[in-house]
């Protein structure tokens, strides 16, 4: 992912705008999966695909939305 959208997506994560934890139902899925581990945190490998996978849908996210913006200005 772009530096600079990596770093947008943690700084909408630290500023509360974009909270995983909210969401019911990936906070239902996180728990069942931390259940998965009898220490309770996700190994690194799971760990790292999950911030991959929702740094990418955020970029996609991002992108949709600013092309959507282009195309209604039309």
């Amino acid at each position: 992912m772009d530096k600079r959208l990596q770093d947008f997506f943690f700084s909408e994560q630290e500023q509360g705008r974009l909270n995983f934890d909210a969401d019911l139902k990936y906070a239902d899925l996180l728990r069942q999966s931390l259940s998965l581990f009898p220490d309770g945190d996700l190994p690194n490998p799971v760990f790292d695909l999950m911030e991959l996978t929702n740094s990418l849908s955020f970029a996609h996210g991002l992108r949709l939305g600013l092309d959507l913006r282009e195309w209604a200005a039309l």
